[in-house]
């Protein structure tokens, strides 16, 4: 399903924080921030931060994926202009496993991850699972990119998966 007012999608282990809030929201002249992640749909500490996060005028959403997959499919969002940020890859693709199409999947900071990882940029590190998920996003059509900050050049790390 074609995610009707979306904008753009992003993998940031920080969500809402300074760069997306400054950067990546304003000039995506976006009218809504989501957040898809299932922990911080429930914890009010981490959505109130992030509501302080979002620039004024810049409506929030942090909900959980089967709510994301319910308003997406109605086109809840259709007449908006929807930044989308996932907290890992993992929920990334679990919204692309969903049948929600995803046409550009760009990591800005993914850094949790510890043991065996593949480099895809300096902010960005992913596990033998995340890679996987990854190169079959990328197989069905995906582009995948690394750019952390707007002002940064976009880098297609597709060839890095296999």
């Amino acid at each position: 399903m074609k995610p009707l007012g979306f904008i753009g999608f992003r993998v940031d282990d920080r969500m809402i924080h300074g760069i997306v809030a400054t950067q990546w929201v304003p000039s995506m002249h976006a009218t809504r921030a989501m957040v898809i992640d299932d922990a911080a749909s429930t914890n009010e500490v981490m959505r109130s931060s992030m509501k302080m996060a979002t620039p004024a005028g810049v409506a929030l959403s942090v909900i959980d994926h089967q709510k994301a997959v319910t308003n997406i499919s109605n086109n809840k969002y259709a007449n908006q202009r929807v930044f989308c940020v996932f907290r890992t890859i993992e929920s990334a693709y679990e919204l692309f496993k969903a049948g929600v199409e995803i046409p550009q999947l760009n990591l800005g900071d993914v850094t949790q991850n510890t043991g065996e990882t593949t480099v895809l940029g300096k902010t960005v590190r992913v596990n033998n699972d995340e890679k996987r998920m990854l190169k079959e996003m990328r197989d069905a059509g995906v582009k995948i990119t690394v750019k952390f900050s707007i002002n940064d050049d976009e880098v297609d790390v597709s060839s890095l998966l296999d």
